[in-house]
C-alpha cells in the first residue's frame, strides 16, 4: 500500500469536483465523482485513525514552528520539550508522510514545512 498525502488527496478530490469530463452523462459523472470522493474521504480517515489526539496535537506544533524556518531535532524538542530522540521520532514520520522536507548542512539535518499552494 503505497503512502498518500492528505494534503495531495484533497487537491485531487477537488480536480475531481471541479472538472467535468468532455461529453459526459451529467448523472453518470456525479455519480463517478461521488464514488472517488467516498474513496479519498475513506483514505484519509484510514490516516487520522492511527494518530492518537496527542500525535495530532504534537503534529500541529511541530508544523507551526516550522512553517517559516528550518530548525535541527534537537532546537525543535528544546521549543517542544521533548527529548531530541522523540523530537527527530515525530520529525521523520513527519517526513516520511510528506508533512516535512529535510536536509544536510554538514552532519546536521534540517527540517522545515513542506508549502502546499
Amino acid at each position: 500500500m503505497t503512502k498518500i498525502n492528505i494534503s495531495e488527496d484533497l487537491l485531487i478530490v477537488k480536480d475531481l469536483i471541479g472538472k467535468p469530463r468532455k461529453n459526459f452523462n451529467e448523472e453518470l459523472e456525479v455519480n463517478c465523482q461521488l464514488k472517488e470522493l467516498g474513496y479519498k474521504v475513506e483514505e484519509i480517515k484510514k490516516k487520522i485513525e492511527g494518530k492518537s489526539n496527542f500525535d495530532l496535537k504534537k503534529i500541529k506544533s511541530v508544523t507551526f514552528l516550522l512553517n517559516d524556518k528550518e530548525m535541527t531535532s534537537s532546537e525543535v524538542g528544546k521549543v517542544l520539550k521533548l527529548s531530541r530522540n522523540r523530537a527527530n521520532e515525530y520529525l521523520k514520520k513527519m517526513e516520511n508522510d510528506k508533512i516535512l522536507k529535510s536536509r544536510f548542512v554538514g552532519k546536521k539535518k534540517y527540517y522545515s514545512a513542506i508549502k502546499h499552494d
